[in-house]
């Protein structure tokens, strides 16, 4: 007796899971998600009720030269640490097929095309979703972009409210046209990496499609990409100074220097794109499984993003 879809799920997902990494549909397949995943920006957590990030926000305040040798020194108590909380958001995609999928898939050799291209749309559609939230302000929860690096600088993220606390800022630049657009990014690049080594500086640089292909049309008679693999693949990974260029098509035209020492998304450990129990559909000759995830995105230093957005 040939196996049910349900079966073929269940048995094959997690290979699918691993597998899948190439462009097999019309609205899919994220170079801003691969390069999360590729520069170590998507961490595996076990999570509790809130995710914190501790912040060491201020040199120690009692640090001074002395005018003498038996100078009195400061013996306040050094607070240099506080910490930034945020809330796991959470994240279902239901599959869904009917028994007359079966009926109409007698063989094996039908079944397993028809489960494996549910699963991956199913994969797909978690991953294009998170890639779209994060172009956003906040989705039923999640934190995106213009959260945690608004084009004011300011905000509050984390409980921490920037407009009082100064070191809780972000940079945010202006490009106007090709003309200026390299040197925004200059100045936002050195103001995140306020001169320190490259450790902290941008690493990754995301946008929409047309600050992209502005920037490139400033670079064709030197051209960079960052990697042959990339550019084989159809992802146009520019280089700006050290950090890599990507673009989204949900992004706009705001430019974003991020950092994944500064910026993260964090995700449950035990649950990231897990795939839950298959189920009969009450009242209906169907079935469903999900895919579930909890996760955040985060930052533990804002002054180490970056913004540069479009002019008037």
């Amino acid at each position: 007796m040939a196996l049910s879809i349900s079966q073929i799920v269940a048995s094959s997902y997690n290979a699918v899971l691993t597998e899948m990494r190439r462009g097999a549909n019309q609205w899919a397949e994220s170079a801003f998600m691969r390069e999360l995943e590729r520069q170590n920006a998507i961490t595996r957590l076990s999570l509790g009720p809130v995710i914190e990030a501790t912040l060491d926000w201020r040199p120690a305040p009692g640090a001074a030269f002395l005018v003498t040798d038996m100078d009195t020194v400061s013996l306040a108590k050094t607070d240099v640490l506080t910490a930034a909380t945020f809330t796991p958001a959470e994240l279902s995609v239901p599959i869904v097929w009917s028994k007359g999928d079966d009926a109409k898939n007698p063989t094996e050799n039908q079944k397993v095309p028809l489960a494996r291209s549910l699963m991956e749309n199913g994969i797909n559609a978690h991953d294009n979703l998170i890639e779209q939230a994060l172009f956003a302000t906040t989705t039923n929860g999640f934190l995106g972009l213009k959260t945690h690096v608004p084009v004011s600088g300011q905000g509050v993220d984390g409980g921490i409210d920037s407009a009082t606390e100064t070191f809780w800022r972000n940079y945010t630049g202006i490009w106007n046209s090709g003309t200026d657009i390299d040197a925004a990014l200059t100045t936002a690049w050195n103001a995140a990496s306020k001169g320190s080594g490259a450790s902290l500086s941008p690493k990754m640089l995301v946008s929409g499609a047309n600050p992209h292909g502005i920037f490139m049309g400033q670079l064709q008679a030197q051209q960079r990409f960052m990697d042959s693999d990339e550019a084989a693949r159809g992802f146009k990974v520019v280089a700006f100074i050290t950090a890599r260029y990507v673009f989204s098509q949900y992004g706009g035209d705001e430019i974003y220097l991020l950092n994944p020492k500064s910026f993260q998304l964090i995700v449950s450990r035990q649950y990231f794109r897990d795939r839950g129990e298959t189920q009969e559909i009450p009242d209906k000759n169907a079935f469903v499984t999900k895919i579930y995830s909890a996760l955040q995105s985060v930052t533990n230093n804002k002054s180490r993003l970056a913004v540069v957005k479009k002019g008037p």
